[in-house]
């Protein structure tokens, strides 16, 4: 059985975990001022929080992932004397206690501006906070290992063989709070199924398959006959992959707004056997997934869990 869940935003309620501000509008404000803003929207983004997560269990969603902006700036110099970790321990506590009784799976995917791979010691500086933060929010709310941290390798620069050895040594940078969350995905452009498979089996980390990223980047592997090596990576812990229609066949890389339900049933049949956590990664988010299933139901199809595996 698979279970689906979306990413970041809701389209159908109005209360997301998104809320932000800029620096620029930080260093208009005297530090109190600054202070008292990044704490309002801190708490709003843990009330909205909580209100969707019992909006995903009564739809019965169980897996979410988290806004990378969920505290705002929390790496930002504005914001280094803000101890949002101690100031909002009780929030943390509450809504982890939430997510475990209910056996959500969350996720998150640092941003495009955290390369690990990059040949830029103060880019793997700033890419290593980036993880650290997004580790720490999972470690302050109490998740387990499924709890995982999706990247991509980043960029190729040189040579392809060259931007995967400078992964693997900036992954041993890594503090181990990060190395244990750590998941690495097929990109669409540079680094395909096959590359990441085997940089993920060398570091001994599991790899998100991404099979619309497949789709544009292959060599003409079927990528069926991979996946006993993918689910393996992921040992005891339950494999996580994504799941997107191509806008179009002239704007194939983009997003669809929703999920073509002839290439899900392609994606989904060879997962038969296997228990699976897809991210539908598309515009419509929520929206698109309630679409999904209307369309799975029509063809009397019974492929979701209903229910969490924890």
């Amino acid at each position: 059985m698979i279970r689906l869940g979306y990413a970041c935003i809701s389209v159908k309620t109005k209360n997301n975990p998104n809320k932000k501000t800029t620096v620029a509008q930080l260093n208009k404000l005297e530090p109190q001022a600054r202070l008292k803003k990044l704490r309002h929207i801190l708490q709003t983004n843990f009330f909205n929080l909580m209100d969707l997560l019992a909006y995903n269990v009564d739809n019965h969603i169980f897996l979410y992932r988290l806004p990378s902006e969920f505290v705002p700036l929390a790496t930002h110099a504005v914001a280094e004397s803000w101890d949002w970790a101690k100031e909002f321990a009780w929030d943390f506590q509450k809504a982890g206690e939430f997510i475990r009784s209910n056996g959500i799976r969350m996720t998150a995917h640092p941003g495009h501006f955290s390369i690990l791979n990059s040949d830029k010691p103060s880019v793997v500086a700033s890419t290593i906070k980036d993880f650290q933060y997004h580790a720490r929010v999972f470690d302050l709310l109490g998740l387990d290992d499924n709890s995982v941290l999706v990247t991509h390798v980043g960029g190729i620069i040189d040579d392809k063989a060259s931007a995967l050895e400078r992964f693997a040594a900036h992954f041993e940078q890594l503090p181990e709070e990060v190395k244990k969350r750590l998941v690495v995905e097929n990109d669409d452009s540079s680094f395909s199924m096959v590359d990441v498979l085997t940089l993920c089996e060398r570091l001994g980390i599991p790899m998100v398959f991404d099979y619309h990223h497949h789709k544009c980047l292959n060599d003409g592997e079927n990528w069926v006959d991979y996946v006993p090596r993918i689910i393996q990576t992921w040992g005891t812990r339950t494999p996580k992959m994504h799941m997107s229609s191509p806008k179009s066949e002239k704007d194939f890389r983009a997003h669809a707004d929703n999920i073509d339900p002839d290439q899900f049933i392609e994606f989904i049949s060879p997962l038969a056997h296997y228990h699976v956590d897809i991210i539908l990664e598309c515009k419509n988010k929520d929206d698109a997934l309630f679409t999904l299933r209307r369309e799975l139901q029509k063809r009397k199809m019974d492929v979701e869990a209903t229910a969490s595996l924890s």
